[in-house]
């Protein structure tokens, strides 16, 4: 059983292309995409069609509940009114978690337990994100069953994570390496490259396998998407994998 896992493409339809182009090439069993879809400077109506035709698992992010509840965020308010209403119907069709395989795996974007906006794996306490203590991650895993393997978004932070026999990935961002915020406190969240991230998690005798990908594509045009946008953090995160100082 191998598995595509994607997240967080936040409407950059350049990555994405050059994420499912590598996709098509491994021919996995399954694709599952954790949330975030179209909310971002980029080209929302482009990658919801794309992630559309998708045979894939579809999660809804915290972005997808904003869009759908009137949440006033700029990369809302730019992804909402280049929506059609095939897309807001489909928006509205998507889970926030979803359990798979015969129970063996369990799919959200944030975390089981804290639901959409829950940093699952990271503590932003020093304005950078750091790996959690194990006790806190347990905590977080409250709520997604007896399971081999749980898959997790949000963050824009590739990782892998053992607790108590539980693999937990979270494949990073495919449109978007980095960003900031200030909840819970004021934090940047960067993954260093302006690569295009996603994950393959391949069941093999001995464990799960992960593969965490990183695919170059025009980081360039996107960045200038986001700056036509009127983004520049955006655009300088996007050319970077870093926020500016």
């Amino acid at each position: 059983m191998k598995i595509a896992v994607i997240a967080d493409v936040h409407g950059n339809s350049l990555a994405l292309e050059a994420v499912l182009r590598d996709i098509t090439n491994e021919n996995p069993d399954l694709i599952v995409n954790l949330g975030d879809l179209v909310s971002g400077p980029f080209d929302p109506a482009r990658s919801a069609d794309l992630q559309m035709s998708l045979p894939a698992v579809t999660l809804a992010g915290n972005h997808e509940r904003q869009l759908l509840t009137g949440g006033t965020g700029a990369s809302d308010t730019f992804a909402r009114p280049r929506l059609s209403e095939e897309h807001w119907k489909w928006l509205g069709s998507l889970h926030g978690s979803l359990t798979l395989l015969e129970g063996r795996v369990f799919a959200c974007h944030g975390s089981p337990a804290g639901g959409d906006l829950d940093y699952f794996l990271e503590d932003v306490s020093t304005g950078h994100a750091r790996l959690d203590s194990p006790d806190i991650i347990r905590r977080r895993l409250v709520g997604a069953g007896d399971v081999q393997l749980v898959l997790c978004g949000h963050t824009h932070i590739p990782r892998v994570v053992m607790i108590d026999g539980i693999l937990i990935v979270n494949p990073g961002s495919v449109g978007m390496p980095a960003y900031d915020d200030d909840r819970p406190v004021a934090h940047v969240m960067e993954a260093g490259s302006p690569h295009a991230r996603y994950a393959l998690v391949t069941r093999s005798p001995a464990g799960w396998n992960v593969d965490l990908r990183a695919i170059p594509y025009d980081f360039e045009a996107a960045a200038q998407q986001a700056e036509h946008a009127g983004r520049p953090e955006i655009a300088f995160g996007v050319r970077t994998g870093r926020m500016p100082r």
